[in-house]
């Protein structure tokens, strides 16, 4: 991954041409499903989340990320979904994006084939809102009945080896479903809870991931979820108390200004300081280097 830390609209540039070697089938190796870089850590070092369970390694399955206006949330998302994308056929990994408020954040996304849904706008249309939790709770019941028919496997793990030995078996790609502004979607349809936390229960062997974003978090409209989240990224965010609901501490507050500075939380101790990288501009060739440090 290369970077160049002198942006001045804060983020840093990821080379395209960096990341997971595939295996000569497109297909990356188990031990990189799910692996995408995200930024630099505050030594320079690159930051690569893994979506997997802790199982496997990871920090998954569901994760939450927190910041307020301008602190880089939806950069983020868009170089999450793009790092992925780039990584991972569509037959094995399948998004579905989803924005309460308007469509930016991911509009430029829209013509990826790994996009299997594009939801947005709800907040103009309550009744897209009740179609999306149809289509959401569709799938949940889908993937239970294919797990359940072909040998009433165990996990989508299981389910892929066996597809492995019988191609005629439909495909079933790991999912991620990205919410940004699910406190607002929460606020119009509290009965969303129920669904993301179904998802938070049994995502894990059906290969459905949750990543939540919000500008702000509302603590009482978490209840039933919380426990179901691996990972939490705060950003800068608009209070202490915000930071402090996210990961434990008020740090989040006092970060810089500039967009994509956040720190993530994987583990009940450790916070990972880091600066996103920058996706949404042009691909610069050549990139030079420097020590890639936060200040």
């Amino acid at each position: 991954m290369a970077s160049r830390p002198d942006r001045s609209d804060g983020g840093l540039t990821l080379d395209p041409r960096a990341g997971p070697v595939d295996t000569g089938d497109g297909v990356p190796p188990r031990s990189r499903l799910l692996r995408v870089p995200v930024g630099v850590t505050a030594g320079g070092d690159p930051l690569v989340l893994d979506l997997k369970e802790a199982a496997e390694g990871g920090i998954g399955p569901h994760g939450l990320v927190v910041g307020a206006t301008g602190s880089g949330k939806s950069e983020l998302l868009r170089t999450i979904v793009a790092g992925l994308a780039a990584t991972h056929p569509p037959d094995q990994l399948a998004f579905v994006l989803v924005d309460f408020k308007g469509g930016a954040a991911f509009a430029d996304l829209a013509p990826l084939p790994q996009v299997a849904g594009l939801i947005t706008n709800l907040q103009s249309d309550l009744s897209m809102v009740d179609r999306a939790m149809a289509a959401l709770q569709g799938e949940l019941a889908r993937r239970q009945r294919l797990l359940h028919h072909n040998g009433n496997q165990p996990d989508l793990r299981a389910y892929t080896a066996r597809r492995a030995l019988d191609p005629r078996l439909e495909p079933l790609p790991q999912l991620l479903i990205v919410v940004d502004e699910f406190g607002e979607l929460l606020a119009a349809r509290p009965e969303f809870l129920d669904l993301f936390a179904a998802i938070g229960r049994v995502g894990r062997s059906l290969g459905m991931h949750l990543l939540l974003a919000s500008q702000r978090l509302d603590e009482g409209r978490m209840r039933g979820l919380e426990s179901h989240l691996s990972y939490r990224i705060a950003l800068r965010t608009f209070s202490p108390e915000e930071s402090r609901t996210v990961i434990g501490v008020p740090d989040a507050y006092t970060l810089p200004s500039a967009p994509g500075h956040g720190l993530l939380k994987a583990d009940t101790a450790v916070l990972t300081r880091f600066r996103t990288t920058y996706v949404s501009g042009g691909y610069a060739d050549g990139i030079d280097g420097g020590d890639g440090t936060l200040p």
